[in-house]
């Protein structure tokens, strides 16, 4: 490795390690004033520390280290939104994409169904793709509205058809309730185009049965968190609110209004040699944080 590859890997790593350690104390002065309940199975040492191992090793398109190329307040932003919505990196819940020098956390379909169960009264769901040559139909109660599949036959000829017409959700609902999600493969193409690759990517070229049903369990756990109650929000000793359902529903409902975090960031300066010493003082930023996800420092 070369000296200044050594330099940029030092300075990543010393960004990375600085911006956790006041994240994990931002997190800390949420939980004790009151402002935030983190829920009672979750860990957020060990998802900051499950970021860090992914973060330490994620490259950009152009092969640069995302930790270095990424600004210290977006990393920061991706990491209290992880531990805010309560979701595990390493189980595959939430992604950070690098986009220019911003890092982004985006939740995956897994991060939706824990997000479903927990706030949403989910209690199991399964997707299935309607392949060429299967024999499906599906009814609607015209009292309930609820959907119901009375008919779904495949073969193994119509497994391996490379013609997709759709996918459907079945998901079952704590209170025994039964309801269907159904796109048609129109739907689901258009909900792909919504995405950076625009449905190009090797995942939906090699594998489009599986992003298909991903995105139909998408569709239903959203909607489910969407009109999930406040019973969530309170717990039998007090009334307090938890400020983590309101951060969920940030990123689901893109129409909401503001909400403003202060987060401290640090200014990480490029080490003159290869051993690096600890960085300097912090630099205090404050990053805004809308309803979209996105961020920015002023």
């Amino acid at each position: 490795m070369s000296t200044e590859a050594k330099k940029t890997t030092a300075v990543a790593k010393a960004k990375e390690t600085n911006i956790a350690t006041i994240v994990m104390n931002k997190v800390t002065a949420f939980q004790q004033s009151g402002e935030l309940r983190i829920p009672k199975d979750y860990s957020p040492e060990n998802a900051l520390k499950a970021a860090y191992l992914i973060l330490t090793e994620a490259k950009t398109r152009d092969k640069k280290e995302v930790l270095a190329v990424c600004s210290e307040a977006s990393i920061a932003n991706a990491l209290l939104k992880t531990v805010v919505w309560g979701l595990s990196p390493l189980k595959g819940q939430v992604y950070y994409i690098p986009y220019a020098d911003k890092l982004e956390c985006s939740i995956s379909y897994t991060g939706n169904i824990a997000l479903a169960k927990r706030y949403g009264g989910l209690k199991n769901i399964k997707a299935n793709c309607i392949m060429d040559g299967d024999d499906f139909a599906f009814e609607i109660d015209t009292i309930t509205g609820l959907r119901k599949i009375t008919q779904h036959t495949q073969t193994l000829q119509s497994i391996g058809s490379t013609k997709i017409l759709g996918a459907y959700a079945i998901f079952e609902l704590e209170d025994g309730r039964v309801d269907v999600e159904i796109m048609n493969m129109e739907q689901i193409k258009k909900s792909w185009n919504q995405g950076a690759t625009n449905g190009g990517s090797p995942a939906h070229k090699n594998f489009p049965d599986q992003m298909a049903n991903r995105t139909v369990i998408n569709r239903a756990c959203k909607l489910l968190i969407r009109a999930s109650d406040d019973k969530i929000l309170y717990n039998d000793n007090d009334n307090d609110i938890d400020y983590a359902k309101e951060e969920v529903q940030h990123t689901i409902d893109e129409g909401a209004n503001q909400e403003t975090i202060d987060i401290e960031a640090i200014e990480v300066k490029e080490p003159e040699t290869v051993e690096a010493k600890e960085p300097k003082k912090v630099k205090e930023k404050a990053v805004d944080v809308d309803a979209s996800g996105q961020s920015r420092a002023f």
